[in-house]
C-alpha cells in the first residue's frame, strides 16, 4: 500500500480530515481528483471507482476498504464478478 492511502485510510478509519495530494478525507468520505470514491453511510461502507477505472484509483479504494477492485481486458472487476465502475458498491 502505497504511504498516501496508508495515511488517508487512517484518519478516515478514525473519522479525522486529511489532504494529501490529489486524495482528501473528512472523515466520512475519500475523494480523489475531486470524485467520492469512499463513504460510509448508517454503519456501511461504500466505494465506487467514480467511472474512473485506473491502477490509482483502484489502489486508493482496496487499500482503504479492502475491497477488491481489479481490471480483466479492460472491464472492472470486483472479486472476479463484473462490476460498473460508476456505481457505490457496499464493502461492509
Amino acid at each position: 500500500m502505497r504511504l498516501i492511502t496508508s495515511q488517508i485510510k487512517e484518519a478516515f478509519d478514525a473519522g479525522k480530515s486529511k489532504r494529501i495530494g490529489n486524495t482528501s478525507t473528512d472523515g466520512a468520505m475519500v475523494w480523489l481528483h475531486g470524485n467520492a470514491i469512499i463513504k460510509k453511510e448508517n454503519g456501511n461502507v461504500f466505494a465506487t471507482l467514480a467511472g474512473w477505472n485506473t491502477p490509482t484509483t483502484k489502489e486508493r479504494v482496496n487499500g482503504i476498504t479492502g475491497a477488491g477492485f481489479h481490471t480483466v481486458r479492460g472491464e472492472a472487476m470486483r472479486n472476479g464478478e463484473p462490476v460498473s465502475a460508476t456505481d457505490w458498491i457496499q464493502i461492509s
